[in-house]
């Protein structure tokens, strides 16, 4: 056959797979496999399966003589052989190059009968990822040999593919060549689009840092184009996963890696964006199950650092040094010394921890800094700030001891002691609240919010009411019945007072905030006391579901201005505070406040 010239998709035909066996459940089996290994190898956007019933009763040789297929591209040819010795089945695969008649892959299996289910879903993964890896490298052979005016779409994106592999500022440059002549050959080519993405999400989450809101840009905006063209492109829906993730769009976050997963669970690059997106998101078993899933379709990829990340925020802390120590210096993520070194820290391996550190220090200094020497309270800011946890984090024991003025020895396989009074405080002076945690201390103007969290702190893990929190006792449901445009109006007022309060705390306008504050106070208590249940249209929630509400916004509203300015604290209060009718302080570890 002659030469891919213009082609953009991978033609492959599937054989029935021959079964050497009287046994009727062999044949039955061997058309199972085929069917699976079709449907899973559909996923991969590059192939283009031929119809399986075109390839029925067809053998290797017939194949390229079918009246069917005249005409037709074909590339590849999977073909099979089922044996049986005794119960056990031995099964051989193979893949040819049509054009050449060439044999490009074989892999055998075996197992016995009980086993068959497991075997079938054991070749379909195994196979996905093979020949996808494989077909990739024939073609790679082949196009290297070409002037780069005669690629295809399809080649120009695997050429860039492969530049991104090496994890470089100069392949990703030249990754964008092959890519954008792929658009210039077929400028609705979706892959084109995601490998763009690619490139740009590669020095943001691994290089250029001093360019950290382009480059993020750059790989989300290039991602929603190739889903403009191709909504099921697995690769482009994981990318924005993780921007959503690091954007704090946790919800759309989470949608988005989900559809990924679902277009195409065996693409072992794609899982690892999935898994590490999942862990952020909390998700830390289904996670740990991805990656090694990652792990099992491709075992030459070095997945250590992800799973290093894992075991550390499951509480695995050896699995992690183990997993960690396997890592290559200098590759991956910035702060993975980081991650080292909280490990060795939970495990009181302080010298360790120390050394690991330092490594942080120096690739944050390079990679971040511009090559500025950095200090362990700058690069500490840095990475609390920059890791995207929706919930709790393994981290917050060693942030806080790396964030005190002087680090003190810690025994062996303790658990960290509860900082002293001097670092841990949270109190009002003069109009002002000081907050203190971590080693930072900030100063902010008194709000409601903060008079509730002192609350909160002052009684740990003890549940405190919505209504003992506004300073008044919940009235009984029932009451006056407002008409509907009056409720409205109420209504439309407390969304209006939200705001200017977040404004006027935002400009530090003192005078202004103590005015909004009375006013929304007495609206409020004014609705709660007019309005009650009933079951009618005209009556709204009753006064305790007002003083949640309330709560609520004014807990929260607080949490937020915290962490504006002080992140450290903020993400410690946001996994630690819980609101309702009932709201509560319930820190992971014990914290000794001064109050």
């Amino acid at each position: 056959m002659e030469p891919i010239t213009h082609s953009r998709h991978i033609y492959l035909a599937i054989l029935p797979f021959q079964a050497l066996s009287d046994d009727a459940r062999v044949g039955m089996f061997c058309h199972g496999l085929a069917m699976d290994v079709i449907a899973d190898l559909s996923r991969f956007r590059s192939f283009r399966i031929l119809a399986y019933d075109a390839m029925k009763g067809l053998s290797h040789q017939a194949v390229t003589d079918s009246p069917a297929l005249q005409g037709r591209q074909l590339d590849y040819i999977l073909k099979g052989l089922v044996r049986q010795q005794g119960d056990k089945l031995l099964f051989n695969l193979q893949l040819v190059q049509a054009r050449q008649n060439r044999l490009v892959w074989a892999e055998k299996f075996s197992g016995g009968f009980e086993e068959l289910f497991q075997i079938q879903e054991y070749i379909v993964e195994k196979m996905a990822v093979s020949l996808q890896h494989f077909v990739d490298h024939d073609l790679l052979s082949e196009i290297r040999k070409k002037p780069l005016t005669s690629l295809n779409a399809y080649e120009c994106w695997l050429r860039g593919f492969q530049e991104l592999k090496k994890g470089t500022l100069e392949a990703d440059e030249q990754a964008r060549a092959y890519f954008l002549q792929a658009m210039d050959i077929d400028p609705h080519y979706p892959r084109a689009y995601t490998g763009m993405s690619l490139s740009f999400f590669n020095e943001w989450s691994c290089q250029l840092w001093h360019r950290w809101d382009v480059s993020r840009n750059g790989a989300f905006e290039w991602a929603q184009k190739a889903l403009e063209l191709d909504e099921w492109d697995h690769v482009s829906n994981a990318i924005l996963g993780r921007i959503y993730v690091f954007n704090g769009e946790y919800e759309k976050a989470e949608q988005s890696l989900r559809k990924s997963l679902r277009i195409n669970p065996n693409d072992p690059d794609t899982l690892v964006y999935i898994t590490v997106g999942l862990a952020y998101l909390g998700y830390l078993d289904e996670a740990l199950e991805h990656y090694e899933r990652a792990k099992h379709l491709n075992p030459g990829q070095n997945l250590a650092g992800c799973g290093a990340f894992i075991h550390l925020e499951l509480g695995h802390y050896e699995e992690a040094i183990a997993l960690a120590e396997q890592q290559e210096a200098g590759k991956g993520w910035v702060d993975f010394p980081a991650y080292k070194a909280a490990a060795y820290y939970m495990k009181g391996s302080l010298d360790k921890m120390h050394a690991s550190w330092q490594e942080f220090l120096n690739d944050f200094s390079q990679k971040v800094n511009c090559g500025r020497p950095a200090d362990t309270a700058t690069a500490l800011k840095w990475m609390i700030d920059v890791n995207p946890y929706r919930g709790a984090t393994r981290l917050q024991p060693f942030w806080e001891y790396m964030g005190q003025a002087g680090l003190v020895e810690l025994r062996a396989a303790e658990p960290p002691p509860p900082l002293a009074h001097a670092n841990r405080f949270y109190e009002e002076r003069g109009g002002l609240w000081a907050l203190a945690f971590g080693g930072k201390q900030v100063q902010l103007a008194g709000v409601k919010g903060l008079h509730d969290l002192a609350r909160l702190l002052s009684g740990p893990n003890e549940p405190i009411h919505c209504t003992e929190l506004m300073g008044a006792l919940a009235l009984e449901d029932g009451g006056g019945v407002f008409d509907e445009k009056a409720k409205a109006a109420y209504h439309k007022r407390i969304l209006e007072l939200q705001e200017e309060i977040e404004e006027a705390e935002a400009n530090l306008n003192s005078s202004r905030l103590a005015a909004l504050q009375e006013e929304y106070d007495k609206l409020l208590e004014h609705l709660s006391q007019a309005i009650g249940k009933g079951g009618k249209t005209r009556r709204a929630a009753s006064s305790v579901e007002k003083c949640r509400a309330a709560v609520t916004w004014r807990i929260r509203s607080a949490i937020k201005k915290i962490s504006t300015a002080h992140p450290a604290l903020g993400k410690h209060l946001e996994v630690s505070v819980k609101t309702g009718v009932f709201c509560e302080y319930a820190p992971e570890y014990e914290v000794d406040w001064m109050l």
